[in-house]
This record gives C-alpha cells, structure tokens and sequence, in this order.
C-alpha cells in the first residue's frame, strides 16, 4: 500500500502558497521585532527544543510546538474528556478489547524543505488508514527506542512472527494488534480492557505521521516533522527562532471559515526568563507562560489574581492543572539499617493535620494553587461528581492527638531520624514544613539533593520522606492511582511509597482493567479507591497546581486546560486600527 502524494496544482494552489511564504517569511523570519502583524503569533520558549519527531519528544516546549503540526485519531475537549480528531468516529467492543475507527481521508499531511529560505511549494499527502497503523508500531518497535512505547507495550501482544521491517504482511496476521483492512478503517486489539485507552491515544506518543517517512534517516524526521496539523515547519535555527506556516489545506472548519485563523507562528528561544517577561510587556511577544521567582511578586497578588497595575495591559488566564504536589513516605520496614518511624499511620496523621495548606499556597505559591485537603486524584478528573469529604484541615489540636498515639517518640534511638528531601528549587516549601512541624514537637532535617539523586535514591527506598509531584500522563485517574498499586513498586514502576493495600488493589485492577456500564460507575470506584489513600496517608497532600498564561488584550480566543495544551488554530489578534 502505497502513498500518494497530490502534485496536479492549479494556478491559484500555487500562487497562493508561494506569496504567503514570500511574505511571512519577510515578516517572521526577519523583522518580527518592530512590525507588529495581526496573523503573526510570537512567544518565547526558554527551554531548548531538541527534536520534533513525537516518537521521542518529552518537553512541555516539544509538545507545545509539535502539536501544531502533527495530531492523533483522538483528541481532547475542554473538560478532557476523549473526541474524534483524525478520526470521524469509533467503535469499541463489548469486552473492551477492540477499537474500530473510522478516519478522516480528507486530511492531509502538509511540509515544505525547512532547511531552505524564500518560496518553496508545499508538498500534500492524503492520510490514509496505513500512516496510523505504522505510527503506531514505529513506536512500539524497540529498534525505535521510543520512551512513548509504554502507550501500547503492555496493553497490545506483538505475534512472535511478525516482522517490523514488513509491516503490510506482517499486519495482515489474525493477531497483529493493528490493522488497517482499508485505507480509511484503523482496528486495534488490546490483550485486555483498558478503559483509559482513549485518552492514552490522545497524548503525543500516538500522533501521526506518514509511513513515507519509513525511508527517512535517523533523526530527520525531528529536524523535518510532516503532520496533518494546522501549521507546517518552515524554518529552525536552533536556540534561535522557529517558524511555522499555516497549512493551507487543513482539514478543520469553524462554521465555513477553514482553520487555522492565524497565517504564522514565531518562537524565539530567549533563555533568561525575566528577558523574555520585559520583551513580552513591551508587546513583543502575544504571549508568555508560567512565572519566575523574580518578578512573582510584581505581577501577582498573594490571592492569585493579577496585580492592578498590569490591568489595562495585560490579561492572565489562570487554570487548574493536572499537577498535584505532594510528600511522599516510603513504607517500608526498615530505612537505611533502622527502623522505619513513617510505617507509623499516627506519626504521618500527625504530620498531616499540622500543615496550614491555605498559608503555603498564599504565601508561597501567591494563589497559584488549591489547597490539597480533596485526594490525590486532582478533582477536576471526576466529572463534576462531589468526591468524599475527609475534612482535612489546618489544625493542631488533632496534629497532638495523633501525634499522642504514636509509637516513635517513645522510642526515638531505633528509628531513622525523620528528614526531608528535597531541591534546592523546593527549599522555601521545605522549611515552612519544617516549621508546621516543630508547632508540634516534631524534628525535621532538611536534606538537600539534585534532581538526579533524589530520583535515584527514592526509587531505591533510601528516602524516607520526599518531595514530589506527579503530572498526568493522560488525563484519567487511573493514571495518578496507579502510583499505590502494589504491583507497580519502584523501582519498576511508580508506586515510590511501596504502599500496599488489598482493598486498593481490588478497586484499582477493575478501574484499570475492568468494564463498566457507564463513566458514572468508574468515577465512583476512582473516588473510593482515592478515599482509601486519604485514610491511610501514604502521601501528604500539599496543593493542586494552577498554570498561568499571559497574553495581550489584541490576543482573541487563547485558552487553557488542565492539561495545560497551547491550542492555536482558533486564536485570532485584532487588526491594528482596533487596537
């Protein structure tokens, strides 16, 4: 089965594309510091992006410019719950195990040579059923080496005769897990249900590309992506400037205007943040994210709501995000050739009820955040549905009570001393810990570790208590819980606590594995099993994240999500006489 790409151009395909590129190749590339372009859209990336291919991007910044160019059967509305994107709709079967999707033929993959300045024609290639079938087992093939693969390497069964370098027979056997029986039908065959699949689909790692790409080099495809986005790469210097095109034949409408609104896109990569801030104040960029210790206090009120300065100049989405910070006890016995004190439930009630959560976020977040009194599940993952109250609050009293019963301050000498480990970056949130829980005749070392090491030791279980945080995956439940399942212990998987609980278990395999009647059924199984982790206190809860995005009042139709996406085919900028 072979691609076809779409060379018959009629007089008007051809002008059209050739004066865009002339034009906002002018703008973007080479002047965009003083001229101020309603279909431009500029904003700086201060972390380096080093490929673009989605087999291997990881980086925030990778997938925020990525996305514009590439995307899945299956996107994400703006409650995070699953919809058609390449896909005009599916099917699942009654056991949970089989996907039918039907795709869009209309779309279509758009690119032009990155590598080469002025006009060049773009190149068109009509998405068929086979391009989804290979993305998919280019990711799960280990010659790849795909830090995606997770996505598909436990949910589907690879035939032991199947062949990755003949993928049209190989793909025709009874058990290959995707097919593709015509060029608009996509059938995938999980081993066993796994009802977050769908949002699984929607992440980076199964976005899609074209199988002509097979021939490509190693490496290309990140420094030359080809995508069925909105906008198409046409230029990178890297650690400079990138630029993308609109694609002229996107598949997406809004009522009869086709999509996207905006002719370019321009990322500069400024690397000191406060740089990138002032350039952003004096409308150089239309947008900036998140926000740097230096100028925090500046630009934001203690409450999370912008400073009244920046009023009439500014605007500030700020937005839940799938980020729940927390502190984590490793339960096991013993902790470094003593007794473990934190298998004591008392000790890590006590230290739980000491902690004025509402203060650390005022003071330390300046209200970018929630207070984390609701589970380890974020609660905007369950529908709406009013999770279990378990009336944790900032109180002292009952901090003394359990700290009361406790066994370990009888017997201090046959316990480890109880310290936490951090960064550097967390050191502030360390000490007012250190604080909430000297209030209650509690002694806390502060121990101070890189990144690397902190992840090292914590997965050997040499950390007693730690500081850590757990960003979603996929927007499912199923993917924080998954942290206490027993089965998923470090250093093989992500359950860093080593808790362990039958009844968890139980609720947690059919969450993961199980089918449901409805979504309504899950979320009540999701909410029991997060119950059971706020009685037995594996983890403190400190706070849910918040994002912030700024933007200038011209900027029309920006938003945000949990899952903190940078969608810009809808955005417009106002024209300049209505400025």
């Amino acid at each position: 089965m072979k691609s076809k790409f779409i060379s018959s151009w009629s007089y008007i395909a051809i002008l059209t594309p050739l004066l865009l590129f002339t034009f906002f190749e002018f703008v973007c590339c080479k002047n965009v510091d003083n001229i101020y372009n309603p279909y431009v859209f500029q904003y700086n990336e201060d972390v380096t992006v080093n490929t673009l291919d989605p087999a291997y991007i990881k980086s925030q910044s990778e997938i925020w410019i990525a996305s514009q160019i590439y995307e899945g059967l299956v996107g994400l509305d703006s409650l995070q719950n699953p919809v058609p994107a390449l896909s005009k709709h599916w099917e699942i079967s009654k056991n949970g195990c089989v996907y039918k999707f039907v795709i869009n033929t209309n779309a279509r993959f758009a690119h032009t040579n990155a590598q080469k300045w002025g006009a060049t024609a773009i190149q068109y290639q009509r998405l068929t059923a086979f391009d989804v079938v290979y993305s998919f087992y280019r990711v799960i093939n280990p010659a790849t080496a795909s830090p995606g693969a997770w996505i598909f390497s436990d949910k589907v069964q690879i035939p032991k005769k199947f062949d990755f370098n003949h993928l049209e027979k190989s793909m025709m056997l009874d058990s290959a897990p995707f097919k593709a029986p015509n060029d608009s039908t996509v059938i995938i065959q999980l081993k066993s249900p796994f009802p977050a699949f769908l949002s699984i689909l929607a992440t980076n790692y199964a976005w899609v590309i074209p199988a002509s790409t097979r021939n490509f080099e190693p490496g290309k495809l990140g420094r030359n992506p080809i995508g069925t986005g909105p906008f198409f790469l046409k230029r990178w210097e890297e650690d400079v400037r990138l630029v993308m095109l609109k694609n002229p034949q996107y598949h997406e409408f809004e009522g009869l205007a086709r999509l996207p609104y905006l002719h370019a896109i321009n990322v500069d990569f400024v690397k000191n943040k406060q740089t990138a801030f002032m350039q952003f104040v004096a409308k150089k960029y239309d947008f900036f994210n998140g926000i740097d210790g230096s100028f925090k206090d500046d630009l934001l009120n203690k409450n999370g709501t912008l400073n009244s300065k920046y009023d009439h100049k500014i605007k500030a989405l700020i937005t839940p995000f799938l980020n729940t910070e927390y502190i984590g006890f490793y339960l096991g016995d013993s902790l470094n050739g003593k007794k473990n004190p934190f298998t004591d439930k008392y000790l890590r009630k006590a230290m739980q009820w000491s902690i004025d959560r509402k203060s650390l976020v005022k003071y330390l977040r300046n209200g970018l955040g929630a207070e984390g009194n609701g589970g380890f599940v974020p609660p905007a993952l369950f529908d709406g549905l009013t999770k279990k109250k378990n009336n944790l609050k900032y109180d002292l009293n009952i901090a003394k009570m359990h700290l009361q019963k406790s066994k370990v301050l009888l017997n201090k000498n046959q316990y480890a001393p109880l310290k936490l480990t951090v960064t550097a970056d967390y050191l502030d949130m360390a000490v007012f810990l250190q604080q909430s829980w000297k209030q209650i005749g509690l002694s806390v070392e502060i121990d101070l570790q890189t990144g690397g090491m902190l992840r090292q030791l914590r997965n050997q279980g040499k950390l007693g208590m730690f500081r850590g945080s757990w960003i979603a995956d996929y927007p499912d439940a199923e993917n924080y819980l998954s942290c206490f399942y027993s089965k998923y212990f470090s250093p093989n998987g992500p359950n860093y606590t080593h808790f362990q609980s039958l009844k968890f278990d139980q609720i947690f395999e059919k969450i993961a594995f199980g089918t449901y009647a409805n979504r309504e059924d899950r979320n009540l199984d999701c909410i029991a099993a997060d119950q059971i982790l706020d009685d037995e206190v594996p983890i403190l809860i400190l706070y849910y994240d918040k994002s912030l995005r700024l933007h200038h009042p011209h900027v029309i139709n920006l938003k945000n999500d949990a899952s903190n996406r940078l969608e810009l085919k809808r955005v417009r900028k106002k024209i300049k006489n209505s400025l």
